[in-house]
């Protein structure tokens, strides 16, 4: 499992990497191209979209995963996961366990994602506020 939350975190820190990167050259862009600023805005927002429109079916699988783990953990009671240990089912403890590193690879995924949104909902916030203030001027 430590394999799994180094691997998150990677994920995580190259994915921040990444977005930090795209906007610091969209605000350098802005910056630099005042005429142009608003259109170099909407092309790296357009790239954003993209990149959510390919991992749209992963985040609807993930999703997925992460309801059917939270139905599989309603179902099974503390005294029936102690009676396993004390048992030592393992094959039960196995798939228990296996159904919870999933859980976590899916919501690793949908909080992935969740970046690339906040990422898209700043560019277009940055946008509107533009269009307000061109039309208050």
């Amino acid at each position: 499992m430590g394999q799994r939350i180094d691997q998150f975190s990677e994920d995580l820190r190259e994915k921040l990497t990444n977005i930090d990167n795209g906007l610091h050259d969209v605000k350098q862009g802005i910056d630099q191209r005042n005429s142009n600023a608003a259109q170099h805005v909407r092309d790296h927002l357009a790239t954003v979209h993209k990149r959510i429109a390919d991992r749209h079916q992963h985040v609807v699988n993930a999703n997925t995963r992460i309801k059917n783990w939270a139905d599989s953990k309603r179902a099974e009671t503390g005294a029936e996961v102690a009676a396993w240990k004390a048992g030592r089912e393992i094959a039960k403890l196995e798939k228990r366990a296996e159904k919870a590193e999933d859980y976590a690879a899916a919501a690793s995924e949908v909080a992935l994602a969740a970046v690339d949104e906040a990422e898209a909902a700043a560019l277009e916030a940055w946008l509107a506020r533009v269009d307000a203030d061109v039309a208050a001027s």
